[in-house]
C-alpha cells in the first residue's frame, strides 16, 4: 500500500484513540491495511529509477497527509505526527529485506506474505479510493463535512 494511506490511517488513529496507545494501534492498522487489495511494486521494476521517483513522491505525500491532518486538528499535532510515523514505519524496513539480521527477514517475509492483494497494474485504484475515504473521514471527524 502507498505510504500516504498509512500516514492518513495513522492520523485517524491519533484522533480517535487515547494518546498512549496511538503507536501500537497505528502499527496494527498498518498491517491490517496491508491485508487489503492495494497498489504494489512490480518485481521487475523494484528499485529502478521510476520506482525511486515514485518512492520520493510517496514520501512527500506522507508528510503532506500528516500536515493535512495537523491542519484539521491543530491541538493534536504532536500525537498525529506520532500516529502518522508509526503508521508508515514498517515500510521503512523494506530496503533491509535479505540484507539485515535473520529476525528482520522473518518479519519481512511475514509482512510480504500478508500482502496477497498487492497489484502493480490496477492496485492504484484501491489506493486512490482509500486515500479519498481516509481524507473524507478526517474531514468528517473535524466537523468539516
Amino acid at each position: 500500500m502507498l505510504g500516504f494511506n498509512h500516514s492518513l490511517a495513522g492520523s485517524i488513529v491519533a484522533v480517535l484513540v487515547p494518546a498512549p496507545i496511538v503507536p501500537v494501534v497505528s502499527l496494527a492498522a498498518h498491517f491490517v491495511l496491508d491485508t487489503t487489495p492495494h497498489f504494489g511494486r512490480d518485481e521487475s521494476t523494484a528499485y529502478s529509477k521510476p520506482f525511486k521517483i515514485w518512492l520520493a513522491i510517496d514520501g512527500v505525500l506522507c508528510v503532506l497527509s500528516a500536515l493535512f491532518a495537523m491542519w484539521l486538528f491543530p491541538d493534536k499535532w504532536f500525537i498525529i505526527g506520532v500516529g502518522a510515523f508509526f503508521g508508515v514505519v514498517p515500510d521503512l524496513f523494506w530496503p533491509l529485506w535479505h540484507k539485515g539480521p535473520a529476525w528482520l527477514d522473518k518479519f519481512l517475509d511475514w509482512a510480504e506474505w500478508i500482502q496477497w492483494g498487492e497489484r502493480a497494474s490496477y492496485g492504484w485504484m484501491f489506493d486512490a479510493f482509500y486515500g479519498f475515504l481516509f481524507s473524507f473521514t478526517l474531514f468528517a471527524l473535524a466537523g468539516k463535512v
